[in-house]
């Protein structure tokens, strides 16, 4: 019997990189995971991925900022396995602009995606663990970037910052459910960067680190942790930002 054994899990934004490390892990460890993504093939992939390991999974692709996208993917998840016990918001959109480079629909696209859709999925699986009278587990997946600036990322440092603020906010409302919330904060991660000069341990981070991390906080092992953000970054956010060797 694996950890999360007879658990139900939604992953958002789950795709070739990060997300696709958690479903598998979660999966690994006895969950039941619904794999969604804006693109159906995407999706499918994942799925793909986590049977191919002998996990059970299932695809439900649509747009996490519309609510009755969001519906069915409680819907899809009870069909296939019953009511989702986890959920893990990891909302991926691009946004490489500095504020005068910003237009407004970047700024507004990139916080619809992550703000709104991880606002979305969250009040979905709360109201309905909340119904059953079910315990539930909820992670948003945070950024280096939402915790201190940095140039030409303006909406999506804005963004993350407010993910991580809505996972504390949604704690204290969600504690007297025994839902927890928290949020897991990874750095910069393979295979897109090619640098690591502000991670203290000396090297990028691997998608595996963050899905450790989130099946550690989705456990029973964690059950006394809510409202807690775990910063797995190499020890990025414990240095002044800098490269090695500077002052």
């Amino acid at each position: 019997m694996g950890q999360l054994s007879g658990r139900v899990a939604l992953v958002t934004g789950a795709g070739p990189n990060i997300g696709q490390a958690i479903a598998r892990t979660l999966a690994a460890k006895g969950a039941a995971v619904v794999c969604n993504n804006l693109v159906e093939s995407v999706a499918l992939e994942v799925v793909d991925a986590v049977q191919r390991e002998g996990g059970r999974a299932v695809a439900a692709p649509g747009n996490v900022t519309d609510p009755e996208a969001v519906r069915g993917f409680l819907k899809i998840a009870e069909d296939a396995f019953g009511p989702i016990d986890i959920l893990v918001t990891n909302p991926t959109t691009p946004g490489k602009n500095g504020i005068l480079k910003t237009s407004l629909e970047e700024f507004q696209r990139i916080l619809n995606v992550v703000l709104t859709g991880s606002f979305l999925c969250a009040k979905a699986v709360a109201e309905r663990l909340i119904e059953l009278k079910r315990p539930g587990s909820i992670v948003l997946v945070a950024s280096t970037s939402g915790h201190r600036g940095r140039p030409d990322a303006f909406a999506y440092c804005t963004a993350k910052g407010g993910a991580l603020n809505m996972a504390r906010a949604m704690a204290q409302d969600l504690a007297p459910y025994n839902i927890r919330v928290n949020s897991a904060t990874p750095t910069r991660t393979g295979p897109k960067h090619s640098t690591w000069d502000e991670i203290p341990l000396g090297r990028l981070g691997e998608p595996q680190d963050l899905a450790n991390a989130i099946a550690f906080l989705v456990s029973d092992d964690a059950s006394f942790i809510t409202g807690e953000d775990l910063r797995v970054d190499g020890g990025a956010l414990a240095t002044w930002g800098r490269g090695k060797g500077e002052l």
